[in-house]
Formats: C-alpha cells, structure tokens, sequence
C-alpha cells in the first residue's frame, strides 16, 4: 500500500512528538480533505509580501482591493473566502506595519525520510525591519504549529537555507502564525512573528530519524485503517470471526 503523505505543517507538529504521542496524533489524523484551504492565500502570498514589486518608490505594491478580488475568485466556498480573506488581511498589514519588501528566490526542499521532500518557507527573501529574512506562513486556526513543530520547521529551514548556502548563513528565518478573535464574518486574525534566534535546532540527523519514525507509524495507522474497512465491507471482524 502507498502511504499517503502528511501535510508538511502536521508532519513538523507531529514528528518531534515521543512515539506513544505520535501514535495518538496520527490515529486522529482523518482521511480525506479539510473544509477549506488557505491555498487562495499563498497563491498570493508574494505580492502580499510586497515581493517582486519593482524598486521601491517606482513601483507601487498591489493594492489590498486587487488581491481580495484575486483570493475570493480562488475561493471554493464563501467559508473559505472568509477564512483566507481574514488570515491574508491581517499579513498584508502585517506587511505594511513592518516595511516588508523583497525578491523572489526558489528553495529546492529538504530530502528526508525514506523518500520525502519538505519546505517551510516563501521563494522569496524579505526584508523585515530592515532584517533580510526568509519566512514561513502558517495560516492555520487550530493544530497550527506548537513550539516543537516550529522548532522542528526552522530546523529544516536552516539545513536547507543557511547550511546548504554561505550567501544565506546570517538570514533570519521567520514563522508567521495569527491569533484568532471573534467568529463568524467578525473574526479577527492577529499575525504573530517568531523568529529563529535563540532556538536549540535539531541537526539533520535527528531530523531525519523522526521523520522516518513517524511515517512508520502512518504507515500502520494506514494500513490498520484499510484492514478494517476490509472487514467491514465483507461483514467480518476477523479469521476466527471474532
């Protein structure tokens, strides 16, 4: 059986977890899709990010109206539109409040585990502050990042930006995550930035090994699932019928 690949953002949340927890967190893990997806947002995520604007002063940034108008085009259902409209407003003043600016520049991912490929970034080089950085959005209301799973993203970050290229070996890496207030059209998404400095990172090695460890573990969650469905279909429990 072909396992499925995990999200990168809940293979970071998950893979630093002890094992007995990563088998809890992989059995909730549900198959299938989730009721919306912030993909309307990081197709924009670069102009939101003022990336690729043109020299500063001669080329105006996109407006918020023509990025709106592009996210809810995108958008599959008017929860979605909600959901990124709020998460992707709330960067781009995040973006005006800090004078982010930036070009484009391609990552290649991370090769880890026994075939996997992860990338916790924007192609993109930002300046924040004045700090050049390289960020990471995650846009998520709930299983967003812990302290560990971000821990775990900048360390892939590092090994495959900082590690692997001396022209990058003093840039900030940045996680972007947003609080969440009020409900329904009235939610307020409040961005918050964490930074790398000051975070014990995992070396390529421990990286890997929890990588391998967790999709083991997927692996048999997977086929555990498909065995049982199985029995249901054909109105067994098992050989001895029990």
């Amino acid at each position: 059986m072909k396992t499925r690949p995990l999200p990168d953002l809940d293979l970071a949340r998950i893979a630093p977890l002890p094992t007995d927890q990563k088998w809890h967190e992989l059995k909730l893990m549900k198959l299938g899709y989730p009721p919306y997806s912030y993909q309307p947002t990081r197709r924009s995520q670069l102009e939101i990010l003022n990336v690729d604007a043109g020299p500063l002063g001669i080329v105006p940034r996109a407006p918020w109206a023509q990025i709106a108008e592009e996210i809810s085009k995108r958008a599959r259902t008017d929860a979605e539109k909600i959901a990124n409209l709020t998460v992707a407003h709330a960067l781009y003043n995040f973006a005006d409040d800090h004078s982010i600016a930036g070009r484009r520049h391609e990552f290649f991912s991370l090769a880890v585990g026994l075939s996997g490929k992860v990338s916790y970034w924007v192609p993109a080089v930002i300046s924040v502050d004045g700090r050049p950085t390289i960020p990471f959005i995650d846009p998520r209301r709930g299983k967003k990042l812990t302290r560990e799973g971000r821990r775990f993203a900048f360390s892939v970050m590092h090994e495959r930006i900082r590690a692997a290229d001396p022209d990058f070996s003093e840039v900030e890496l940045a996680i972007i995550q947003f609080g969440t207030h009020g409900k329904g059209e009235s939610v307020v998404r409040t961005p918050n930035l964490h930074t790398a400095t000051g975070v014990k990172l995992f070396d390529f090695d421990t990286v890997d090994a929890m990588v391998r460890e967790t999709y083991e573990i997927w692996h048999a969650v997977l086929t555990e699932r498909e065995a049982e469905a199985r029995r249901k279909g054909t109105g067994t429990t098992g050989p001895l019928g029990v």
